[in-house]
């Protein structure tokens, strides 16, 4: 160890023209002056102030980005739901397409009221039928199945008539609507 600490210093060279005093003096720097300090305190608080309005509008957003999504979760939480009712739903109207709607028997008074029932739930919760026949083809709610040419009850590019009714959970497509559109290119 002895001879390891001599050969670490005697490896570096010295340089015999440089003054050993003058190497060692440094210029102490100033204290900076009380104006100076005050000056270097403003910047840093300016600074500071800055930094701290940037993390509140950071914390505001992240708090409105929360209430967004929480919102979005209670008004359409239930989407999936809404869309298996809404199958079941049509099964009901397939069969009240084969009961007469004059029919007093039970069976026939039962689907007419759960269809009733049903139906009068789901408009409480935002869920509608999309108005499709008569109405401008909009592909936004309907898929078009098939196209015909235009006549005087339905202009082109009108619905005609809808294969499979489409549903609406307030301004949100459930299950888009199937429909023959009226075209010229037909």
């Amino acid at each position: 160890m002895k001879g390891m600490w001599l050969s670490s210093h005697m490896s570096d060279p010295v340089d015999e023209e440089q003054d050993p005093e003058s190497s060692s003096e440094t210029v102490p720097e100033e204290p900076p002056t009380p104006e100076q300090r005050i000056e270097a305190l403003e910047a840093e608080l300016a600074e500071a102030k800055k930094d701290l309005l940037y993390r509140q509008a950071e914390i505001q957003n992240a708090l409105s980005q929360v209430a967004k999504t929480r919102s979005e979760g209670v008004r359409y939480g239930a989407s999936g739901l809404a869309r298996r009712i809404v199958g079941a739903v049509e099964n009901l109207e397939r069969a009240l397409d084969h009961v007469d709607q004059d029919a007093e028997d039970s069976l026939s008074t039962g689907i007419r009221m759960l269809y009733s029932e049903i139906m009068s739930s789901l408009t409480a919760e935002g869920v509608e039928k999309v108005e499709t026949v008569g109405n401008l083809f909009d592909p936004a709610r309907m898929e078009a199945i098939a196209t015909i040419p235009p006549s005087e009850e339905f202009p082109s590019g009108h619905v005609a008539s809808e294969l499979e009714p489409g549903w609406m959970l307030r301004d949100r497509v459930l299950k888009v609507a199937r429909v023959v559109v009226t075209s010229d290119d037909s």
